[in-house]
Order: structure tokens, then C-alpha cells, then sequence
């Protein structure tokens, strides 16, 4: 890799910035509308709860999101580090994505009230399918994200993405709370089926906006001689690196407590009893307490770095169960904030912990760093599944408060972070 094939990859970084800018916000704004109409914290738990009773089944959804999105990482990362254009692979991440929703929505629309096993099958197996295909978008995502935008600029694209994407998905929440609200005009199962086509089309306009993006071609080369040799050479990065398992720490322990944010609803709709519309409201909710956080978060990593975002996300993730543990049966208004706290939580997750590991690793090894990240906390993915099967048999109380506890640890191991923007030795170097 020489300086003057770097310089000519920055060089079309910078001439393309414009387009690539609001090419990547089209993408971005339309991807996280699509995402708020098939939400997994709200919309997609209130849709498996009509078609069975069993919260094992809901847990099996949030687990299947984690697991897939997941496991497919180190493998993408292997096989595609040596390639130097990765928006084409990309491309058919996101066509696999739109595709299933507009499968999932017509069967629904066809199925739905008839043979409810079959739409949980298959709801299952496309969303597998779909968690699958995230997993590998990524860490395309985030290989092209950091070619395309120039780092001194990310906080503005993002800053815009985030804002515009959330007023959207704001949006959304009321247009979700409309459809089920109206049984007249949406009766089941064509409420869940227009829901569910409307998640389709924001993907597919997100595709649109993805494709118009000019990757720039950075010079690369393979450093893994096969996935053994990656698993290896990734596992060292681990086991060297204290600050990189004090990072695993912290997202695993919020990945534990989050694992309870699909029974939310379902502890709402049961235990307090609200309508199906109120659905509407909490999506609402979540997606206005991470755009409104979004900017709190956005100032903390620029001024501080993004050690005080995990801090800060760390604080409202546990007091989410917190807040949902104290609401009473009699005011089911209060349990809005309870959304809103996840909403913030998953924002600061989001950004907090992907900018922390961008700023850990070099370009070479950027996609095994951020592979590994994801894929170490594979056995926490599944944890959804066990919270489900424990709500049978432990009171929602005891799993809210367990929640709150582990948050308040993780608060402390968020502090032990060395932010690598302050102290370059702490990064993910081999």
C-alpha cells in the first residue's frame, strides 16, 4: 500500500463526496423507516402474539435477529476482504431484505387469518433470511460507509441521517398506530400485511439510494490464508488487547439487558392493557427517544468520545426495565417513556459502540475488528429465547429488575474503556 495509490483512493473520496452524501442519506433515512415499520421491539412481538401464545416464540424472533445478524460477520469479512469494490455484494443484501418483507406481506394478507402456524413459519424462516443478509451488510456497510463519507465529515452525515430517518420513523409509529386502530377499514390480517409492505417499499427505495453511492477503490489485500487462519488471527486481537474485552464486556452486558425490550410491549398489552393502537404510539416513542438522544449522543462523542456514549447508554439502558418495573397497572401513558428510554439506548448502542471499534482498528483491519466484536457475543444473541421461556415461569418483576442490576454494572465496566481517539495505543493492532 503505498501513499500515492492512498492518496488517489481520497482524492475520488472527495470528488464524490456530494453525491455519495445524499446518495447515502436516501439509503439511510429510507432503511431506518422500513426498519421502524417491521420493528422487533413493537410491531413485530404484537403481530406473533396474535398468531400464538407463546412468548417463546417471541423470544425466538429477537434471537434470530441477533444470531443471524451475527454469525454471518467473520465469514463476510473473510471472504470479502480482499475485494475491492463491496457495494455490489451490498446491493444484494438489501434486495434479499425488501424481498422477503413483500413475501412475508402478501402471505400474511393471504394466510394470516386462516392458518396462523404456517404465517409463523414462514415468518420465522423469512426473517432468518433477513437477519441473515443483515449480519453480512454490516460489515459491507461499514467498510464502504468509511470509504465513501471522509472521516471528518461522518458526524455530519450521520448527524442528518439519524434526524431525518427518525422524524421518519416517528412518523411511521402514527401511521402503524392509524392502520391498527382502524379495523373497519384494516381488519386483520391486511393491517400487518400494509405494514409490512410499507417496511418492503422503504427498502426498496433505501436500495435505490444505495446504489447511486461511488465506492471509492482503496487498495486492499488478503491477510487471512482461510477462515481458520482469520478466527485465529482475530482471537489473538482479542486475547492481546485488554481494552478490546473491556469493550466486549460493556456490549454484552447491553445486549443482555436488551434482550427483554420485545416482551415490553408484550408486557403492556398484557399486564396493563392497552389497545393495539397504543402499538403505534410506543413504536412513536422508541423511534423520538433515539432521534432526540441521537443529538445528545452526537455532541458526547464529538466533545468527549464515544467511551461517554457507551457511558451515557449504559445509564439508559437500565433505567428502561427500571421505569417499566415501576409504572402502574392504572397508567398505561407512563410506559411511553419506557419506549423512549429503549429508543435512546439503542441509538447510543448503535452509534457509541460502532464509532468506538472504527476508531480501535486500522482499514486492514477494520472489517476483522468489527466482525469479531459482534461475532464473540454470539451466545448473548440467544438470550431472547431464554427470557422468553423464563417469563412462564418468572414474574415479569424479577426479569425487569434483573435487568436494571446488570445495566448498573455495566455502567462501571463502560467507565473502564480507554478511548482510542485520546490514547492510540489502545486500538486493534496486531
Amino acid at each position: 500500500m503505498t501513499n500515492t495509490t492512498v492518496a488517489q483512493a481520497e482524492a475520488e473520496s472527495e470528488k464524490f463526496y456530494q453525491r455519495n452524501f445524499f446518495a447515502g442519506l436516501v439509503h439511510g433515512i429510507f432503511f431506518q423507516a422500513a426498519d421502524a415499520f417491521g420493528s422487533i421491539h413493537t410491531v413485530l412481538p404484537s403481530f406473533v402474539a396474535l398468531l400464538t401464545p407463546s412468548t417463546i416464540a417471541i423470544g425466538l424472533m429477537a434471537a434470530v435477529r441477533g444470531f443471524g445478524e451475527i454469525v454471518p460477520q467473520m465469514f463476510t469479512a473473510y471472504l470479502l476482504e480482499d475485494r475491492p469494490r463491496k457495494k455490489p455484494y451490498l446491493l444484494w443484501v438489501i434486495t434479499t431484505r425488501w424481498v422477503s418483507w413483500a413475501i412475508l406481506a402478501y402471505l400474511t394478507f393471504a394466510f394470516g387469518a386462516t392458518r396462523p402456524g404456517l404465517v409463523l413459519a414462514v415468518l420465522i424462516t423469512l426473517f432468518s433470511l433477513f437477519s441473515i443478509a443483515g449480519g453480512m451488510g454490516t460489515v459491507l456497510y461499514a467498510d464502504i460507509f468509511s470509504k465513501a463519507i471522509p472521516a471528518q465529515r461522518r458526524g455530519r452525515f450521520t448527524g442528518w441521517k439519524q434526524l431525518v430517518g427518525y422524524a421518519l420513523a416517528i412518523g411511521a409509529g402514527y401511521v402503524v398506530k392509524f392502520i391498527l386502530d382502524n379495523e373497519l377499514r384494516f381488519p386483520y390480517p391486511a393491517n400487518y400485511a400494509l405494514i409490512f409492505l410499507l417496511s418492503a417499499v422503504g427498502l426498496l427505495i433505501a436500495f435505490t439510494g444505495f446504489a447511486l453511492i461511488r465506492e471509492p477503490v482503496y487498495p486492499t489485500k488478503r491477510v487471512s490464508q482461510s477462515v481458520g487462519d482469520l478466527l485465529r488471527r482475530a482471537w489473538g486481537l482479542a486475547r492481546q488487547n485488554t481494552n478490546f474485552r473491556r469493550l466486549l464486556w460493556a456490549r454484552g452486558l447491553t445486549t443482555a439487558v436488551l434482550a427483554l425490550a420485545p416482551f415490553y410491549v408484550v408486557y403492556a398489552r398484557n399486564e396493563i392493557g392497552v389497545d393495539a393502537g397504543t402499538v403505534g404510539l410506543y413504536l412513536s416513542a422508541q423511534m423520538a427517544g433515539g432521534a432526540l438522544s441521537n443529538l445528545l449522543w452526537g455532541w458526547l462523542g464529538d466533545k468527549f468520545g464515544n467511551r461517554s456514549v457507551i457511558v451515557g447508554t449504559a445509564v439508559t439502558g437500565g433505567l428502561t426495565p427500571l421505569l417499566a418495573l415501576l409504572v402502574p397497572a392504572t397508567t398505561p401513558a407512563l410506559f411511553l417513556p419506557v419506549f423512549a428510554l429503549l429508543g435512546a439506548t439503542i441509538s447510543g448502542m448503535r452509534l457509541g459502540y460502532s464509532n468506538f471499534i472504527l476508531e480501535m482498528a486500522s482499514v486492514e483491519l477494520r472489517p476483522t475488528c468489527v466482525a469479531l466484536q459482534n461475532t464473540l457475543l454470539t451466545p448473548v444473541s440467544l438470550l431472547p429465547l431464554a427470557a422468553g421461556a423464563l417469563i412462564g415461569t418468572i414474574s415479569y418483576p424479577i426479569l425487569l429488575s434483573g435487568g436494571a442490576a446488570l445495566m448498573a454494572i455495566n455502567v462501571v465496566a463502560a467507565i473502564l474503556l480507554i478511548d482510542p481517539r485520546h490514547h492510540p495505543e489502545s486500538g486493534c493492532l496486531e
